[in-house]
């Protein structure tokens, strides 16, 4: 490859990802003994793990909602949204007014611990990454009461979903569903329609008794995996692993990013005078 073209590849190479009309996945949950904290909604050692795919601010994610299915994954159960207060106190601790790629939001029952609100990916640590809000308080049940259930993730079966409708009209509505990923060894009518809108990767054919975390082990297109293995809050290894230090990498360009792209815009520029002084003369 000649050096122009490569340095035209590179560049190209750290444009940051974006999965189309989604700024929001979910790359794990963990499921615990179904036991929900009184004024919750939630149970009390079960997390569900997001992950900001594009740049999203407070008010965008107050506006979704999320939640799961029932066992047999044909009906919406729960339905949470974030406390708009809490995530703008996130930001303007880190001195940012959007969540950047990379990002880590965990929602947690009460016995999972405090929230963790220490928020600022500039200090170029993994932790600093992430947030995690707890139950009925960094994110609660939606006031609606038309689905009324609690978050309680199914041994047989169950959807995690996040969704633009806010709430969704009806307990089987998935039209605002901008991502979902679920198990369900017998899919039904949510679990089926996340996998003919997102792709049959995203249902793992697959009981999760307590203490089985579903986790994505891939980037945009996922694979799921049971196990007994919890990453709540930190990467799930592997591919996902390098595909968040990507994005995260993207999102925060460091020195030698910056010069690379210097270098081609540099060259570029060049080219450019060279044409122009060639055809003058």
């Amino acid at each position: 490859m000649k050096p122009r073209s490569l340095i035209t590849f590179l560049c190209l190479s750290l444009l940051p990802l974006r999965l189309l009309g989604v700024s929001v996945m979910i790359n794990e949950y963990g499921n615990g003994n179904g036991t929900v904290a009184p004024g919750t909604k939630m149970s009390r050692n079960e997390f569900i793990e997001f992950v900001i795919v594009e740049k999203t601010s407070s008010a965008a994610l107050a506006a979704m909602t999320f939640g799961d299915s029932n066992d047999a994954t044909s009906m919406l159960q729960g339905v949470f949204s974030f406390d708009r207060a809490t995530l703008d106190s996130v930001l303007s601790g880190a001195s940012l007014s959007e969540f950047l790629p990379g990002t880590i939001i965990v929602v947690k029952g009460s016995s999972l611990g405090a929230q963790e609100l220490g928020y600022n990916p500039f200090d170029n640590n993994a932790d600093a990454w992430k947030i995690e809000l707890v139950a009925g308080q960094g994110a609660k049940d939606h006031v609606g009461t038309l689905i009324n259930g609690n978050i309680t993730i199914g041994n047989a079966g169950d959807v995690v979903w996040i969704s633009t409708s806010n709430p969704p009209s009806r307990n089987t509505d998935t039209s605002g569903f901008v991502h979902a990923i679920g198990h369900d060894n017998n899919p039904g009518l949510i679990a089926n329609n996340v996998a003919a809108a997102f792709g049959a990767e995203n249902i793992l054919r697959s009981t999760a008794t307590s203490g089985v975390s579903i986790a994505n082990m891939g980037g945009t297109t996922e694979s799921l995996v049971a196990t007994t293995t919890s990453t709540m809050g930190t990467t799930n290894g592997g591919a996902n692993s390098l595909w968040l230090d990507g994005v995260r990498a993207s999102a925060i360009p460091e020195p030698g990013r910056a010069l690379l792209l210097a270098a081609g815009l540099l060259l570029s520029l060049t080219r450019r005078y060279r044409v122009k002084a060639t055809s003058e003369s």
